[in-house]
């Protein structure tokens, strides 16, 4: 665990993760126009970066071994990103919201495109 962790901190390309405007263990609560009336989401994300450009949500998993490609991602992780998102859409309207999960396993990023967290959002929406 202790090489997994310090090799997240030392990874370049993960270095916009501890930037300046970055918290950890951030909450994540409200609504958003893509929710039901009355639905409130409340969950808490390991990284939340704001920056004037864009918003950073970042949950780490530990999975092993890691999917190799966003597809093979269980879709509880990525429904839960796509509600977080939607509710940052709606406090940050004129920034790029960005949905990463940070696998230890590697480590490496993996970026969750928009049209994915739309997907499962809907479909999670079905349901309820």
């Amino acid at each position: 665990m202790l090489g997994a962790a310090m090799a997240i901190l030392e990874d370049a390309d993960l270095s916009e993760l501890f930037q300046p405007g970055g918290r950890a263990e951030a909450p994540i609560i409200g609504t958003s126009p893509k929710l039901p009336d009355g639905m409130i989401i409340n969950g808490r994300v390991d990284r939340l970066v704001v920056t004037p450009a864009r918003v950073l949500v970042i949950d780490f998993k530990t999975d092993q071994p890691a999917p190799d490609d966003v597809r093979d991602v269980a879709t509880g992780y990525i429904t839960q990103m796509a509600a977080y998102a939607a509710v940052l859409e709606s406090a940050y309207p004129d920034r790029e919201i960005v949905a990463v999960l940070c696998w230890t396993d590697g480590p490496r990023m993996m970026r969750i495109p928009p049209g994915m967290l739309s997907e499962h959002l809907n479909n999670a929406l079905r349901v309820v």
